[in-house]
């Protein structure tokens, strides 16, 4: 299915619905979903009869996100540092991948015993636009880290933090924008894309996107992305006393 896209969270729908599907019945649970943007995620688990929280570093998203659930436990943080007691949740959703093992431990930490760890991150096809703006991003950034980048680990590194995955799954999530501007805006809602720019500048970052999605401009203008989005779920094991 390709998504057009004239808002840039609305492409997020079916991996939330996938993610969501593979944790199954959701009624009563204490779902936190770090990196929460304007909550997305969080409207439709509470839909599903979840008790909701979330985490993100933008004051600005979480206002969104206060606004459309004014029930919910929404705080500013760091994903290395979250800022919620041990075992608070039953369930922990972090779409933006791990980022490391230092932030899947802090995602388990706040993660009850046999409650559940559902991570996800974009993937794309070798040679795909994607790949071209890391390698542009890597020169300009200098670092080895590079945003947009595959997580292909999520469920070795579950495994390695000693939880038992339950479920995979990829989703095709080929996007159409309107316009170059319309892309660009899309791709600023990534956190890792912000510190691109502020580590290398954004006209920098801006003309290397530009020149790694040029194939991917047709005739009329529009912009048509190939990405999929994998996820993993995973349950925390229950220590004995």
């Amino acid at each position: 299915m390709v998504l057009d896209v004239p808002h840039r969270h609305d492409r997020h729908s079916p991996l939330h619905r996938a993610i969501l599907r593979a944790l199954g019945p959701l009624t009563g649970m204490r779902l936190l979903d770090v990196g929460c943007g304007v909550g997305l995620l969080l409207r439709a688990a509470e839909r599903r009869g979840a008790l909701v929280a979330g985490v993100d570093t933008a004051v600005e998203r979480l206002e969104i996100a206060r606004w459309a659930l004014p029930d919910a436990d929404l705080r500013e943080g760091d994903v290395d540092a979250l800022p919620f007691d041990n075992g608070t949740f039953d369930v922990v959703t972090a779409c933006g991948g791990t980022g490391g093992t230092a932030v899947l431990a802090e995602l388990i930490r706040v993660v009850r015993p046999g409650g559940r760890v559902a991570v996800g991150g974009w993937v794309h096809p070798a040679g795909c636009w994607a790949a071209t703006f890391g390698e542009h991003l890597r020169r300009l950034t200098r670092r080895d880290s590079v945003p947009l980048a595959d997580d292909p680990g999520l469920e070795a590194g579950l495994r390695a933090a000693g939880l038992a995955v339950l479920a995979r799954g990829e989703v095709g999530c080929p996007a159409r924008y309107p316009s170059l501007a319309a892309a660009w805006a899309a791709m600023l809602g990534s956190e890792q894309l912000l510190q691109a720019i502020r580590l290398a500048g954004e006209r920098a970052v801006y003309d290397a996107f530009v020149a790694s999605v040029e194939p991917a401009v047709g005739a009329d203008g529009t912009v048509l992305l190939s990405k999929a989005f994998r996820y993993a779920v995973a349950m925390v094991p229950v220590r004995n006393s």
